[in-house]
């Protein structure tokens, strides 16, 4: 039986994925992107500040 995945391990390793790609924007993005990581770290982040793209296919 397989044993399921740990969340935290999981959002780490997706984070680390993001931010290797990141590098390949420009500086003005990649600074952009650092600063929406710092402040979910720091929790000042609302849910009403959350975006969420829907890529659904309609």
């Amino acid at each position: 039986m397989q044993e399921k995945p740990n969340v935290e391990e999981l959002i780490a390793d997706s984070m680390t994925l993001l931010l290797i790609r990141a590098q390949k924007l420009p500086k003005r993005e990649r600074l952009a992107i650092a600063q929406e990581f710092r402040e979910w770290l720091n929790g000042s982040c609302k849910v009403e500040d959350i975006l969420i793209l829907d890529t659904r296919i309609k």
